[in-house]
C-alpha cells in the first residue's frame, strides 16, 4: 500500500514522495517510488499519511515494528 510522505530538507523546503514503504535500516525509510526508489532520513519526515488500505481493508504503520 502506498503512503504520501512530506519530508523538508536543511534550507526549509519540502517535498511529497508517494511510494511503498520498504523497510527501514540506519534512520533511512526506504521507499518505493512509482520510476524508482529513495532512501528518506526518517529526523527529516514531518507528516505521512496512507493512501491505500491494506489487503484486509485496515489502516498500517508506515514504521512497521
Amino acid at each position: 500500500m502506498r503512503f504520501a510522505v512530506d519530508t523538508v530538507d536543511d534550507s526549509g523546503n519540502d517535498r511529497l514522495y508517494i511510494g511503498t514503504p520498504v523497510d527501514v535500516i540506519e534512520d533511512k525509510l526506504h521507499l518505493k517510488l512509482r520510476d524508482g526508489e529513495v532512501k528518506l532520513d526518517i529526523r527529516k519526515i514531518i507528516d505521512w499519511f496512507q493512501i491505500d488500505l491494506s489487503e484486509s481493508g485496515e489502516r498500517v504503520e508506515l514504521f512497521r515494528r
